[in-house]
Order: C-alpha cells, then structure tokens, then sequence
C-alpha cells in the first residue's frame, strides 16, 4: 500500500484527512508539527507528504527541503488557507508536486494523491529495470575464465568509461550483442538509449530509412515523419550488428554520420547534429571486403578504432562448464524446476563437441535438455540429437554403446540419423538421389531432414 504522511497543526483538520484518505485504500500517518514529521522520516519511508504550508515551529516549504535528506523521491503536496501566485510559485520551483487551497476539493485532492503516487510508482519502478539492466549486462556475465574471455573483461573495463567507437569481430553465435550491452551499461551514458538494429535484416532501402528517418512524402507510403535509429540514439549508444552486410549507398551515407555527427532524413534538406556512440559488429572477414573492393576503406578504419575479438567457443572449451553452470541456473528459474546438474558423459559430448553454432548453439542445447530432462541429473540423450554425430568417432561411439537399454528408439533415431547424412554427403548434397538411394520418398526424406536438423 501507499504510505501517505500528513503534517497538519489543527487537529480537527489532521484527523479529518487520515480517516478520508484512508477509506481511500492508502496507509496513512498523521503528526501534527513539522518537528515530529522530521523524527518519523529519519526513521520511516514515505510515498507522499501532505503538509500545511503555515504551521508554528516549521513551514511546510521549510519541511520538504529538510525532508529530501531522508527520502529524496517523496512527492509533496502542499495546503494553504492563503493563497497566493508567489507562495505556488515558489514551492513549484523547490520541487514540491502540487499546491492546494483550503478548503480541499475532496476530488481535487484525491486526484493529486493518485497522479503523485502513481509518478512515484513508476519513477521507482524504471529506477529498478534501469538497474536490472545494468546487472544484466554487467561485464561480469560475459562468462568464462579462459585468457580470451579475461582479455575481453579487460577491454570492456577500459573502453566503457570512454566516447571510442568498437568494433567486435567474431562468428555468429558468440556473443556480440552482449559485449556491446555490457559496454554500454557500464558507460556514462548507461541512463540513455541503447538502439540496436540488425544491418543484415533489411533491405537497402529499408535500412537506410531505419537508420536515418525520414520525412513525410520522401517516397510513396511516407504519410509522416519518421525518426530514425540514430536520433532516438541521441545521447546514447548505437550497436550497428551484422555491419559487414550493409549496401555501398549505405556506407556512404553512414560515413557522412560518423564523421560529421549530423544526419539528414531522407527527403528532408536540413542537418541534424547527433551524439551517438557507435558499436559495430560483423562475423564477415571484412579485411578481404576490402580487396575485393565491397566494403570502403574509409568507413573501416572509422569502425575499427578499438577493435574486440571473441573467440568461437571451440577455441576456449575450458569455458564450457562454466556456460554450462549459468544455463542450467537460468532455465531452471526460468521453469520453475528444481536445480539440475550435468552427468559426467553429458559433460563429455559436451566438451568434445566443436559447437558450430557457439554460445548460443550451447545455450539452446541446455534449454533442450533443462525443459526435456526427467530427475535432477541431465543425461546425454537429454542433449540435441544433433550432438551425437562430430569427429571424435571413440567418443561418439562410446556415447552410443552407453545409452541405457530402454533408451532403444534413441539409438535408432541416432543411427538413421548418421545414415541419412552420409547418404546426402555420398549424393553430393541432393537429396532426391540421395533418397533414392536409400529407397524412401523424397517427401520421407525432407520429413527426416529436418526432424534430426541436418
């Protein structure tokens, strides 16, 4: 419940507004002086005060100020029997909420306390998932203590507290976006915007609208103005994902940004200055872009003032039980099932698996296992069927021979699983021959495709 403080010096008037307010559903206390209000919120938090402006001992304007030591995001409402335009006008500018007159207009006053709770309530609660963000991405969750992964905490540490743009490199799947995030919620500019977009996503002429605006009538369709990416950046931070992807026209245009910091909408002739931090990312070898002549020069060198390396997850496998650790926690919050841990030939698969798909390839192989596992102990055939068939052929094969008996139509779906591959590998990737060949139907053989993810 709101907790409501009322400081009024006539007692009459003090038991009056607690009972009325309290039928209002609110938690309420009454003091009678400014001094005793200043005890109880040495000791006590409060939504809203509800104060007289003239009282004996302290002033409510007087109250308030001292007031903000204890409880800094309190509203204040403030009552007067002698009204006047430089009284409001002076409580306005000390930050007090609103200003009534006696009488109260019981309507007047319930809507004020309503607005002025219903402010703080939402104040609070971006306060809290400003934080939650924050905690989010926080560094610290980049997880791993491989050497890559503690030179990468070192980067981020350093590179936050600074305007530099970044440039993070590294395959799909190992955690651009949340470098990116932890840079920015660790930044100066943490309370502003962070505005991702996806380059790769849209096309030319949609991108181009995306990130820069435009105004109404620049094209068949364009019924008002648009703000773009980079203006609703303004301030903040701007993570260019999957920039390796983006059109010639575009390049041009986005050097023009970063170089000028001003932007202008399509079919609109006036410059728009911005303040935007950029971070980019791409999983191309924009280094060959560069020779073949698809990505400018310029605009590379403009992107890659600090650049930052994520190794693929094969390359730091001493990183997978600790990934491992953090998914199993998340997912069983996040079904509200008891805490699970790995089997040793779980771990195993896991560790010799190459994880193509990386962290994220990782990350879904627990979610598969958290949501489909039985006890509390993850077995291998709780892991993606897809897991069973990699180079190591001892361990792949030893997995095999140990699935328990009554797991027998997993080793059946295990096996014709590694019989459809080498079939469509042996059929040079068509699997109308490949079909063929194993004498099944076309439609039989698209039906197995994609139930073991080939």
């Amino acid at each position: 419940m709101p907790r409501i403080l009322i400081v009024e010096d006539d007692l009459n008037t003090l038991s009056g507004l607690v009972e009325i307010i309290k039928d209002e559903g609110y938690d309420v206390v009454g003091v009678e002086s400014g001094k005793k209000a200043l005890r109880l919120l040495e000791r006590e938090q409060f939504d809203l005060m509800l104060t007289d402006l003239r009282m004996p001992d302290i002033d409510g304007l007087e109250l308030y100020e001292k007031s903000r030591s204890y409880n800094a995001d309190m509203k204040a409402v403030v009552m007067t029997a002698f009204s006047s335009v430089k009284e409001a006008v002076e409580a306005m500018k000390k930050g007090v909420y609103e200003y009534l007159t006696k009488p109260l207009n019981l309507d007047e006053l319930f809507l004020t306390i309503k607005k002025a709770v219903q402010e703080k309530q939402i104040l609070e609660e971006n306060i809290q998932l400003r934080d939650q963000l924050k905690s989010s991405y926080r560094f610290e969750n980049i997880i791993g203590n491989s050497k890559s992964v503690r030179e990468i905490y070192r980067i981020i540490s350093k590179v936050a507290q600074t305007q530099s743009t970044v440039f993070i490199r590294g395959e799909s799947g190992v955690g651009k976006e949340l470098v990116a995030r932890a840079i920015h919620y660790n930044s100066p500019r943490a309370n502003r915007s962070l505005v991702e977009i996806s380059c790769a996503s849209l096309p030319e002429t949609l991108l181009e609208s995306e990130l820069f605006g435009f105004e109404k009538g620049a094209f068949t369709g364009a019924v008002a103005r648009k703000t773009g990416r980079f203006e609703l950046a303004d301030g903040g931070t701007i993570f260019l994902d999957e920039i390796g992807d983006i059109s010639e026209s575009v390049q041009t245009k986005l050097l023009r940004v970063l170089q000028e910091k001003e932007l202008t909408r399509l079919g609109g002739t006036t410059a728009i200055k911005v303040n935007v931090r950029v971070i980019a990312a791409t999983n191309r070898n924009l280094e060959k872009a560069l020779t073949e002549g698809s990505f400018r020069e310029d605009l590379y060198y403009r992107l890659n003032v600090i650049p930052v390396f994520i190794p693929p997850l094969r390359d730091r496998k001493e990183d997978i039980p600790l990934l491992i650790e953090y998914f199993i926690k998340k997912f069983c919050q996040q079904n509200n099932k008891p805490m699970m841990k790995f089997s040793q030939k779980a771990l195993d698969l896991c560790m010799n698996y190459d994880w193509p798909g990386n962290v994220r390839e990782l990350e879904n192989a627990i979610e598969n296992a958290v949501v489909l596992g039985e006890g509390d102990v993850i077995l291998p055939e709780f892991l993606p069927l897809n897991m069973y068939s990699f180079k190591n052929k001892p361990i792949d094969r030893y997995l095999f021979d140990k699935i328990e008996d009554e797991a027998y139509r997993k080793k059946m779906e295990y096996a014709e699983r590694i019989i459809i591959k080498d079939a469509i590998a042996k059929a040079s990737g068509n699997k109308s021959i490949a079909a063929k060949n194993l004498k099944i139907s076309l439609r039989t053989m698209r039906y197995k495709i994609k139930k073991y993810n080939l």
